[in-house]
Formats: C-alpha cells, sequence, structure tokens
C-alpha cells in the first residue's frame, strides 16, 4: 500500500529539528573555511523552522499560498544573513549544494514511504519551490540592505567632501576639492550654507584650488552658495580658482566680478587683516 503525503509531512514537522541539525552538519563539513559560532547558530534557528514549513507547505493546495505564507519568513532570515554576510557570493555560494542535500533527502524520505511517482514529484516541486523563494530573497534582501548601506556611506561623504574650517576668530575656509557633480553642489546649497551660518563667522573663503573640474549647473550652485550667505550677512571671498577653471565660469555666463578674489587663502586672509 502506498504512503501518503500526509504521514511524510507529519514525520518532517516532529522530526524538523533534528533534520536541521543533520542539515548544519553536512553545509560544514562542505565548507573549506571556519564557519563562526553565531552564523552556526543563526542556521540552527532557520533550518527547523524551514523543515516546519515545508510539512505545512506539502498539504497546501496550490504554489500560491505557499508563497504567500513563506514570503515574510524568507524575507526575515534573509535580513539576518544579509547583516552577517558582506558579500552576495557568500549567501548564494551554497545554495547548490543546499538544495542537492534538500532533494537527495527528500527523494529518499518519498521512496522510504513509498509514495507514488506523482506524490514524489509533488513533494519535490513544492520544495524548489520554496528554496526558489529563498533564493529570490536573499538577493533582494541583500541588495536593498547593502543599497541602504552605501547611502548612508554616501550621505557621510558628502559631509566630508564639504568641511568648513575654522581660520580665526570670524573666518572661516571651505575648501572645494576633487570633482563637484549636481549632488555635491546640491548638499554645499542645503547643508553646509545653513551650518555655516550657524556658527558665527563674518567671512568664509570659498577656496577653489583642490578642485578638479566644474560646469555650468555646478558653477550656478556655487553662485547661489555665495547669495545665501550674502543674506546671512557673511561676505564671501574666493581663492585658488586657477585661470583655465575661470575661464570656464566666465563661458558660463555667471558673473563672479563681485566677488573679491585671491590667488590662495594666505592672501585672502592677508586681505582681511590690511582691511582691519
Amino acid at each position: 500500500m502506498m504512503g501518503s503525503i500526509h504521514t511524510l509531512a507529519a514525520y518532517l514537522d516532529e522530526y524538523g529539528e533534528k533534520l536541521g541539525e543533520k542539515l548544519i552538519e553536512y553545509s560544514i563539513g562542505k565548507m573549506e573555511i571556519d564557519i563562526p559560532d553565531h552564523v552556526i547558530e543563526q542556521s540552527r534557528q532557520a533550518n527547523a523552522p524551514f523543515f516546519h514549513f515545508l510539512a505545512k507547505a506539502l498539504l497546501y493546495e496550490d504554489d500560491q499560498q505557499v508563497a504567500d505564507e513563506f514570503l515574510e519568513w524568507s524575507r526575515q532570515n534573509s535580513e539576518t544573513q544579509a547583516a552577517m554576510m558582506d558579500k552576495l557570493s557568500s549567501m548564494i555560494k551554497p545554495y547548490p549544494e543546499t538544495r542537492m542535500y534538500f532533494s537527495k533527502l527528500m527523494g529518499d524520505l518519498c521512496l522510504e514511504y513509498e509514495l507514488s511517482a506523482k506524490d514524489t514529484l509533488h513533494v519535490l516541486n513544492r520544495l524548489n519551490y520554496m528554496m526558489d523563494i529563498s533564493l529570490k530573497e536573499s538577493i533582494l534582501v541583500f541588495e536593498q540592505y547593502k543599497n541602504a548601506i552605501n547611502e548612508e556611506n554616501r550621505k557621510e561623504i558628502l559631509a566630508l567632501s564639504a568641511p568648513v574650517v575654522p581660520l580665526q576668530h570670524g573666518v572661516a575656509v571651505l575648501p572645494l576639492i576633487g570633482k563637484i557633480d549636481s549632488e555635491r553642489a546640491e548638499h554645499l546649497l542645503t547643508k553646509t550654507a545653513p551650518a555655516i551660518s550657524e556658527l558665527g563667522l563674518e567671512y568664509v573663503i570659498i577656496d577653489f584650488s583642490g578642485l578638479v573640474s566644474i560646469d555650468s549647473e555646478v558653477a550656478g550652485h556655487v553662485f547661489d552658495i555665495t547669495n545665501v550667505l550674502k543674506l546671512l550677512g557673511i561676505g564671501v571671498i574666493m581663492s585658488g580658482m586657477r585661470p583655465s577653471l575661470a575661464q570656464h565660469v566666465i563661458l558660463t555666463g555667471i558673473n563672479f566680478s563681485t566677488i573679491r578674489t585671491f590667488s590662495n587663502v594666505k592672501q585672502a586672509l592677508e586681505s582681511m587683516q590690511l582691511n582691519d
């Protein structure tokens, strides 16, 4: 007499923890590096619930019901994995071996419980469907996790790329370094300029000596910054604008002639001292 999927499902649910431990042993044996204890523990916490859910999934009527219930668990598990792994390859590399292990395990159990060919195919299809969901969520969650980190890093880099450096009482320099794109220029206008107003400065020297290039859009943003600072009662002085850079600014049609300009920060400071 043929066995039933219900009998197999009951076995998976009862022995989920034991099956999970066997999977950990198998996975560790396949790894060529030492696995940290916290990674092993995380796997232990994930494996047993997978078998428990597989037991339920085998009895569901359609794949959509599997997806609806399994998706949230898979996403949470993937978030934990993503926070522990530095590379996507570290998460994906075990999948082929794990899939082979699961397929063999379930195939052997189907034979042991004497399931029909139709039921065996159902079991393996349902298993592979869950594995595919898990793989897809791992990739999506890892990308989201890394994108969030990259966004935070980008914000930090933007903040560090436009430091306001105090030089003496009431005077600071804003060095423009590298290449300023529209994003950095927008940061200068919306973040740096308001921050400058809180420092109680009388003058700000915008130094161009470390600037690689500038286009018309960025030049316009810089000019907007000078206007904002002037409205705040802060004098603006420019320094370090190389002839090639100055020529390019002139060609963009932006007029910096109303702003005092010096070859370097030292000359700008000396000028202020003479005026005092």
